[in-house]
């Protein structure tokens, strides 16, 4: 009989399968599948604590929160001065996010404008060289002369 060792990590569930060639396949399967239970058993108490989550969402009334009795004495004030807490850097954050986001995008449209600008100044320029050259006479153009070339 030949062993086979087989290690398995489903996160913090570590299992060592020792499997012999003379056991059947379908006992693996099974390992595997109590395996894959054992470590997704907690997503019903995941579910549950979203459920409950969504309850107590629907059940808020701001109207009972905020009266001063409540507010003080029975409410769950945590996250409300956490909220007021963090809200100036979240705004600050999403401000600045915003405008690089806007910047970034006006940018580019400045460099595709300003290349479209060169470009059309480069034409118009290829245009008056080649029309310049076009009315040169056939000699050539003849050197300006100030004064006489020797001296009286």
């Amino acid at each position: 009989r030949r062993a086979i060792l087989a290690q398995v990590d489903f996160g913090s569930n570590l299992i060592l399968l020792s499997i012999t060639l003379s056991n059947p396949p379908r006992l693996v399967i099974m390992a595997l599948r109590l395996a894959v239970l054992r470590r997704f058993s907690a997503l019903s108490s995941v579910k549950a604590s979203v459920n409950c989550a969504k309850e107590s969402v629907q059940k808020f009334k701001a109207s009972q929160y905020f009266e001063e009795k409540y507010f003080w004495s029975k409410a769950n004030v945590g996250p409300f001065f956490l909220m007021l807490f963090i809200t100036p850097t979240l705004y600050r954050s999403f401000k600045d996010w915003y405008w690089t986001r806007q910047l970034r995008k006006l940018n580019t449209e400045e460099i595709i404008s300003d290349r479209y600008e060169w470009l059309r100044l480069s034409m118009i320029k290829d245009e008056v060289e080649a029309q310049l050259l076009s009315q040169v006479p056939a000699g050539g153009v003849k050197p300006l002369m100030l004064g006489p070339s020797t001296p009286p």
